[in-house]
């Protein structure tokens, strides 16, 4: 993305990382440093066409309902605001995590330690009693950060709809609804990915 155009209070500088739908930059906001993850055009229309939702607002709310989550909020960024719209990049302001990846991570050090993996099956338990289903928890979609002498995971991304609220066909609609799919199933089956991930490092 080039040319950016932002509201006034809020500045950008390197590009920290993309996805998909947005490239994420390092950005100063209310004299702190943020990410800024800034979406790509195609996504915003498709977000507010296909799901008649705001993407940056629907991530948002959806980073807010993780955080707010006591047993969650170790291992999420913590929102700030929504900014621009309009004749300005839509963006999502949030808290920069300093960090690895969790690939970067498990590749240094031959495996990921206890204290991750243990993580991924508190975060599952924690977001299934909160009912929070499709986190993207995708191993390369992780960061983690060090915090008293071990290293914990940090969920960022939180723009991925979820696929119970909207079944790519009717077939997948059929399992959730008669429960033969539950809706932590992606959850799950990404946490799962670490295990593999870490064994194959090591």
């Amino acid at each position: 993305m080039t040319d950016l155009s932002l509201p006034p209070g809020i500045t950008l500088g390197e590009r920290a990382g993309e996805g998909r739908r947005s490239v994420v930059y390092r950005g100063r906001f209310q004299d702190k440093t943020v990410a800024v993850k800034v979406y790509r055009p195609e996504f915003v229309e498709k977000y507010l066409s296909r799901y008649g939702v705001n993407i940056a607002t629907f991530e948002m709310e959806r980073n807010r309902a993780v955080f707010e989550t006591p047993g969650l909020r170790p291992y999420a960024a913590a929102p700030v605001t929504v900014v621009g719209g309009g004749q300005h990049a839509l963006a999502f302001v949030q808290e920069f995590i300093e960090g690895l990846s969790l690939v970067e991570l498990g590749r240094r050090d031959g495996g990921l330690p206890d204290s991750v993996l243990v993580a991924g099956s508190d975060i599952l338990r924690e977001a299934d009693r909160a009912g929070l289903y499709d986190l993207d928890l995708y191993y390369r979609n992780i960061l983690v950060r060090e915090r008293d002498g071990q290293w914990l995971p940090v969920l960022h991304d939180f723009n991925l709809m979820p696929q119970y609220r909207f079944p790519p066909n009717p077939f997948l609609w059929l399992a959730y609804r008669i429960g033969l799919r539950h809706k932590s199933h992606r959850d799950r089956r990404c946490i799962a990915q670490w295990h593999a991930f870490s064994r194959e490092c090591g």
